[in-house]
């Protein structure tokens, strides 16, 4: 089914309670129009104001949710503790669910202070494995997943235990993951296969084309968005045309 293949993301359908020149019930008739049809994944950011929405769209189903959670790489273990927990008890709380299906620990490259870290492979895979620990240990996630910035962030977060699954950007513009995805054990999801509308519904069944992965997080406000996604997943590309785009990514001397 074309669903089990898309996970529903909400970072900005549902700003209206937050402004009022936004009017939520679009985005909420679209989730729950998905879920109708048999959407099952939903992805949440507990700091953007919006899972109180995705509660009244969802209702009882039995919806799968990953909420987001990031701190920099430099903070000090109590402030990543803080931010995890955070991220947790307000999701708990605003979703009215007990548990969660994941965590996606994020770096806040924004906030990172001490660029040099974002390079060194040790600092990130610490910063992994700890949060990811810690998400384990609350005792009411099913999963660790490790948002990974680029390829390095990703060879460092498969060598971490405690990390079962992996997020990336992943869309024509950005398709370095697809090199790593046959190596993958745990789930894959691709994020921004739209690259935030810069590119046209067909971009998310090439996104989904790669059967490692799980699922592809899109945004969608409206039932007609919703309906284009529905028919570009409909009609997925050939596997080589994933390999095609994502040779275009390396350098000339390396595409054969």
């Amino acid at each position: 089914m074309w669903l089990e293949r898309l996970c529903f993301g909400t970072s900005t359908f549902a700003a209206g309670r937050l402004r009022p020149d936004k009017d939520s019930r679009p985005g909420i008739a679209t989730l729950r129009e998905a879920v109708r049809q048999g959407l099952r994944w939903i992805h949440s950011n507990p700091r953007l104001g919006t899972q109180w929405a995705i509660r009244e769209a969802v209702a009882d189903a039995p919806v799968r949710h990953l909420i987001k959670a990031e701190a920099a790489l430099d903070a000090t273990p109590t402030q990543r503790r803080d931010a995890i927990y955070a991220a947790i008890d307000a999701s708990r709380r605003n979703l009215g669910t007990d548990q969660l299906h994941a965590v996606v620990w994020e770096i806040d490259l924004k906030h990172t202070r001490h660029h040099a870290l974002l390079v060194d492979e040790n600092a990130v895979g610490d910063f992994y494995d700890a949060g990811a620990q810690m998400i384990r240990d609350s005792g009411v996630v099913d999963s660790q997943v490790a948002y990974c910035h680029s390829p390095a962030h990703l060879c460092a977060a498969k060598r971490c235990e405690p990390i079962t699954g992996i997020a990336a950007q992943y869309n024509q513009a950005e398709p370095w993951p697809a090199f790593y995805l046959d190596g993958l054990e745990g789930p894959f999801f691709g994020m921004s296969p739209l690259r935030r509308g810069e590119l046209g519904p067909s971009a998310v069944s090439w996104a989904a084309a790669h059967p490692a992965v799980t699922a592809v997080v899109v945004t969608m406000s409206t039932l007609e968005h919703l309906a284009g996604v529905k028919a570009a997943l409909a009609r997925p590309p050939s596997l080589e045309s994933v390999w095609e785009t994502a040779r275009t990514w390396l350098p000339p001397g390396d595409r054969e």
